[in-house]
């Protein structure tokens, strides 16, 4: 009989359950309470102060709700005692007034009791308590794993989070295709959810000028693919305020000189070679760059970026300067007497010019500069205050000068990599054996027509070790990274699942680091069960990201695994 008595207490105080609560990105700091407590059906989420925390307090009650969260992923099972109930999430905000840009705190404390009562959430700033909120729904799943009824609960901890890195984004290429605004907010939605901070909207290129300038309406009336493939200003202050709301920067790529060839539909006058064919003078169809000593040129160029700098409230300004092709100006007679009488090669010509904007955008415009690599890695020399993308050479190359480097290295981060070539009448696909040859790599291991094949994958991507390399005597430092996604293939039908779920992989690294606290590297085999069930997570979300294997394997822990476990 006591025996009975001391069974059913135990009942009461204890119950089994997929206890393993799967936190992506992992945070920093985790002390697990052991226990669960149920969320009160009048459950609230208080103290919330900043318009848009107030609005993240309404949004991530009601997802929690929706969510209504049962696993997918199967984990061992593991014992908690029952709690309390709890009744809310009280929010404490130090600044609610800070700017969301470069280096803003995004620290934050989450504490569930073990016992139920108040959750409380304390951060330095308003988007550190964004980044807080997320961490909780996370925390909250469907009671005993049942849909059904709709109790919800969520396990006692104490985590204590910040990112590794403060930049972490996404490159966003909208003018090879054009996504309508509705995408875009959804990809600044999934990455708030991966606690992602910055959109880096490379706005323009040489195939289409999307993007509405109040300055030269005539780019995006003549260079737009149509009226209706056009970003108004009114889509333009959408975008920037959807993601000061969810934390998330948007910072604004102008690419130029090169990558100009639109310009050309409303200022012909401007450009060399835009009437040539593209293979001898540029990276990808069409050719066309402005020319750097056309005065009028250059007074669009400072019109444009004047205005951009004013629209965008980031202190970062993207100055672009990639893929100069010189061969396209030593057409030009004009420069061909420039280089003469300065004695000066086409390359310094470039330069020359690329300094002249750094300038005006530092001293003039009070923004800090981003510019692609090129003009460095191929002999440029810029003031140290400007933030340099690397995509090509380790980014310790330009830390060791003493810039600062956002990290997209294409062989990890170029998400278009791998789906084939795009460009016509590419008579490379025929295999007249229909079977691998000497004369024929191509089709069979070979890149496909992709400069840069093969497909990145989220593995592939989550290995990646940002302080390779990286010395504590370079000036410079690794502020993050960025995906890249060009868009030469990739539309709004297809741009969720080839952002996600691989840019979640990113957005761990970016936050969490690549090694632990305990200098432990982070590792594919460790990630699995929280990425593979994220995954779904972010399905139910409506982010409609790809599968990355079999419902089965989530379902059938290690049955997937390229190793028997039980050998090991």
């Amino acid at each position: 009989m006591k025996f009975s008595i001391a069974a059913a207490a135990a009942a009461i105080l204890f119950a089994s359950v997929d206890a393993k609560t799967l936190l992506f990105p992992i945070p920093q700091s985790v002390s697990w309470t052991g226990s669960t407590n149920q969320l009160s059906n009048d459950f609230k989420i208080t103290g919330a102060k900043n318009v848009h925390v107030k609005d993240a307090a309404k949004r991530y009650n009601k997802l929690i709700h929706k969510e209504n969260w049962v696993q997918v992923q199967v984990t061992p099972k593991q014992t908690l005692k029952k709690g309390g109930y709890l009744s809310s999430l009280h929010i404490d905000v130090k600044n609610n007034n800070a700017k969301l840009d470069k280096g803003v705190d995004e620290s934050y404390v989450l504490e569930v009791p073990a016992k139920g009562g108040k959750a409380t959430l304390s951060a330095k700033t308003w988007v550190g308590a964004l980044r807080g909120l997320e961490t909780f729904s996370q925390l909250v799943q469907a009671k005993d794993g049942k849909k059904k009824g709709g109790k919800l609960v969520a396990h006692s901890a104490k985590i204590t989070d910040a990112p590794t890195f403060e930049h972490r984004g996404i490159l966003l290429d909208t003018s090879r295709n054009f996504y309508p605004v509705k995408d875009i907010l959804r990809t600044i939605d999934a990455q708030a959810f991966n606690k992602m901070n910055v959109l880096h909207w490379h706005a323009t290129d040489s195939q289409a000028w999307p993007f509405y300038f109040k300055s030269h309406p005539e780019l995006s009336e003549k260079g737009a693919y149509s009226e209706e493939e056009t970003y108004s200003s009114k889509d333009i202050k959408t975008i920037i305020k959807y993601g000061q709301s969810r934390g998330v920067r948007i910072i604004l790529e102008i690419d130029m000189p090169a990558h100009t060839a639109t310009i050309g539909e409303s200022h012909p006058d401007y450009m060399i070679c835009a009437d040539k064919f593209w293979a001898p003078f540029a990276a990808e169809p069409p050719a066309g760059q402005l020319n750097p000593l056309h005065k009028k040129a250059n007074k669009l160029v400072r019109d444009i970026v004047k205005e951009a700098t004013e629209t965008f409230p980031d202190s970062l300004y993207h100055t672009g300067g990639d893929e100069i092709n010189t061969a396209c100006w030593e057409l030009d007679a004009g420069i061909q007497k420039y280089t003469k009488q300065h004695n000066m090669t086409t390359k310094e010509v470039w330069f020359e010019w690329t300094t002249d904007l750094l300038k005006y955008v530092t001293k003039t415009l009070k923004k800090t500069p981003i510019i692609w690599e090129d003009p460095v890695r191929d002999g440029g020399r810029y003031p140290k205050n400007t933030v340099i993308q690397s995509w090509i050479d380790p980014p310790s190359t330009y830390t060791k000068m003493g810039h600062d480097v956002i990290v997209s290295n294409f062989d990890y981060f170029y998400l278009d990599c791998g789906h084939g070539g795009w460009v016509g009448n590419d008579n490379r696909y025929d295999s007249p054996n229909q079977t691998e040859s000497a004369t024929d790599v191509f089709n069979y291991g070979g890149g496909g027509g992709s400069w840069c094949a093969p497909f990145k994958t989220w593995q592939r991507i989550y290995s990646y070790d940002y302080t390779h390399g990286i010395d504590k005597s370079h000036k410079g430092k690794i502020l993050g990274g960025e995906l890249a996604m060009w868009s030469e293939q990739t539309g709004p039908t297809v741009i969720d699942p080839r952002l996600w779920p691989r840019s979640a992989a990113a957005a761990e690294t970016y936050w969490s680091g690549s090694y632990d606290k305990k200098g432990n590297r982070r590792t594919v085999k460790a990630v699995s069960e929280r990425f593979y069930d994220w995954v779904y997570r972010m399905q139910a979300r409506g982010i409609n990201a790809e599968p990355v294997q079999p419902k089965y394997c989530a379902t059938h822990p290690n049955a997937c695994d390229l190793n028997d476990p039980s050998a090991a």
